[in-house]
């Protein structure tokens, strides 16, 4: 009688480490592999790696399950997790939740609390943001006055975070480079 396991059993075993690997990421992980599916056209698998980060309290999951949501017009579900990521401080979630109270979209429309939401990640240098309010100071937009010098800083501070954007994407460039060509 031989006392070495059947093949079934490491099976089951492997399945088992596989599953409680998957089990056991940490939400910057699923966040990853959500990407990741995301990136292979794999939306199903992209939401549910989303989805898990996202109810593990994960701010950059949130977010980015309310662009997936918001994209396919579930502007109220979106609204719900750009909330739940805005709570936390997140400037991503602040200027989404923004805009659906600017537009009205899965909530009831409120230019008071989008313009209180958009403050909150300028606050943070959140380019869209910056570039929101200074726009909305600018033409009056978003119940605010047009009021030129309150334009003027937003508008000078979204001209540094563009060209820090701009650096930062050809130093992103450069090492992509240095890496495909090994130099």
């Amino acid at each position: 009688m031989s006392t070495r396991p059947s093949q079934p059993f490491w099976i089951a075993i492997l399945a088992f480490g596989m599953l409680s690997s998957i089990a056991l990421a940490d939400p910057a992980e699923d966040m990853a592999l959500g990407e990741e599916a995301f990136n292979k056209e794999d939306v199903t698998a992209a939401i549910a790696y989303f989805t898990k980060a996202a109810e593990a309290n994960y701010a950059p999951a949130q977010v980015r399950l309310g662009e997936l949501l918001d994209s396919s017009e579930y502007n109220k579900e979106a609204a719900e997790w750009y909330r739940k990521a805005a709570e936390q401080g997140n400037a991503a979630g602040e200027y989404a939740l923004g805009h659906l109270y600017a537009t009205g979209e899965g909530v009831e429309k409120n230019e008071e609390k989008a313009v209180y939401w958009f403050k909150r990640a300028a606050a943070k240098n959140y380019l869209f943001a910056v570039e929101t309010l200074a726009q909305a100071y600018r033409k009056g937009e978003l119940g605010l006055p047009i009021d030129p010098d309150q334009a003027k800083p937003y508008e000078d501070n979204a001209k540094i975070l563009e060209a820090l954007a701009k650096r930062m994407e050809a130093k992103k460039a450069a090492e992509m480079t240095k890496k495909d060509t090994g130099k």
